[in-house]
């Protein structure tokens, strides 16, 4: 819930939300994805890392993520055993 955050972690976790939300590429862009970047923003800010550059970071990882491709098939299989 929102209401656990002061008004200065709450401004920069919106900042940070929107600052992410734009980098993600239009063929990545899902509800879920924005709700996985929200979510951790809301982690990050109760651990105590609520500062613009440490939730941006946090967020920026997130679509980091899911923009790495996806390995599969035997090559990966191969590739993870060596």
């Amino acid at each position: 819930m929102l209401t656990e955050f002061d008004r200065s972690t709450i401004a920069n976790m919106t900042a940070a939300l929107d600052f992410v939300c734009k980098k993600i590429s239009a063929d990545e862009d899902s509800n879920e994805l924005r709700k996985r970047i929200a979510d951790e923003l809301m982690r990050s800010a109760r651990t105590g890392r609520q500062t613009l550059a440490e939730l941006e970071n946090a967020g920026m990882k997130i679509v980091e993520d899911t923009a790495k491709p996806k390995r599969s098939g035997w090559f990966a299989r191969w590739q993870n055993r060596n």
